[in-house]
């Protein structure tokens, strides 16, 4: 007989943008050319992100996370609300685990 887990997903920091159709704004996150250039490319104004598991379409609203491991992907406006939590910006240069900040 299979055991079946209880599984809680734990809490990593990641850093996000919500795609505003702004490739200045974009670059800013990426942090240089050379970054957005690997992971990022357009077909005619549409933005794709180059996943580890392929290109997918990002559309205006959603937003993008950088990854611990260096990689961005993309998720839909609800489902990054009912997935993340925003920490408060005065604790973004602390553990928030530290501070009592949990996310939901």
């Amino acid at each position: 007989m299979v055991k079946v887990l209880k599984v809680v997903k734990k809490p990593l920091e990641a850093k996000a943008m919500q795609w505003n159709e702004n490739e200045e704004d974009l670059l800013d996150f990426c942090g240089s050319q050379a970054m957005f250039d690997k992971w990022f490319h357009f077909e005619g104004e549409e933005l794709f992100i180059d996943t580890l598991e392929g290109a997918i379409h990002t559309t205006p609203g959603s937003y993008i996370i950088f990854g611990n491991h260096g990689e961005y992907w993309s998720i839909k406006e609800d489902i990054f609300h009912s997935t993340y939590s925003i920490i408060p910006e005065q604790l973004r240069d602390n553990n928030f685990q530290d501070r009592g900040f949990e996310p939901r």
